[in-house]
Formats: C-alpha cells, structure tokens, sequence
C-alpha cells in the first residue's frame, strides 16, 4: 500500500467510491479517519490513503450489494442504535416529568401538615401566630402611632 495525501471530500470520495456526503457522513458516524489541519470543526480536511483503506476494511464497508451501492451493516447497526437511544429518551423524559410532579405533590403535603402542626403547636401554647409579629402602624405625618 502506498500513502499518498487526498486534499478535500471530493477527492476522498472518489478513493472510497462514494460520494461526498456519504464521505461526511461515515466520518461523523463512524469516525473514518479524516484530518484537519485547521483543528476545526469545519475547515479543510485531508485523508490519507493506507488509513482509509484500513479503516474501510476493517469496518467491512468495502462489500457492495448487487446494485453497487455500498451495503453497510455498520451504518444499519447504528441506526437501530440511534432509534433504541431515541426511545429511551422520550421514556426517560416521560418519567422525569411525572417524578417531578409527584415531588411537587408531596411537597405541597408537607407544606400543608408542616402549616398545620404550627397551628396546633401555637393554640396548645396559647398563643395565635399572628400575636407573634408586633406591627404599630404609621400615620400620615410620618410619626408613630401610639397605642396603650
């Protein structure tokens, strides 16, 4: 095998004999080995002929259906993937929403008892809890009023 240097997706394309956006796809699916000298998301890429060679073998994606087109178990496993992950996704979501309501129920509960339990402390002491707040109010002045 020889190492020569493809510069772009057109001309990787054309070594893996698929076309470009089957190219950008398999490399953010399946990690095929492209780079970017940028370091970029989206900038240039350059392969290199040995290691796509190798990485489409060892993948399997070098079998072709009757029609020529590339039949890829890999990509077919990884679509079933996706549509499991995306299901218990939508499951898991489901099931936080209705976590989350049954918390605010019971918090709303032990709000409730919580309140009530002060009330009854409060009347076995003998005291209202609105007694426990001192509150004089102001007249138009701006002084104090004073209450005997």
């Amino acid at each position: 095998m020889s190492r020569r240097i493809l510069n772009g997706w057109k001309e990787i394309s054309n070594h893996i004999e698929r076309g470009v956006r089957t190219a950008q796809r398999w490399e953010a699916l399946l990690g095929m080995p492209v780079h970017r000298p940028a370091l970029k998301d989206r900038s240039a890429v350059v392969a290199f002929t040995d290691e796509l060679d190798r990485w489409i073998t060892r993948n399997g994606l070098d079998t072709l259906n009757a029609n020529g087109e590339g039949r890829n178990e890999s990509v077919a496993r990884l679509h079933d993937n996706m549509n499991t992950l995306a299901r218990h996704t939508a499951e898991l979501e489901s099931q936080t929403k209705a976590l989350q309501q049954q918390l605010r129920r019971s918090l709303a509960i032990h709000r409730n008892h919580s309140a009530s339990r002060t009330r009854i402390h409060a009347a076995a002491s003998g005291r209202s809890t609105g007694a426990m707040l001192q509150f004089r109010p102001r007249n138009n002045s701006g002084r104090q009023l004073v209450f005997p």
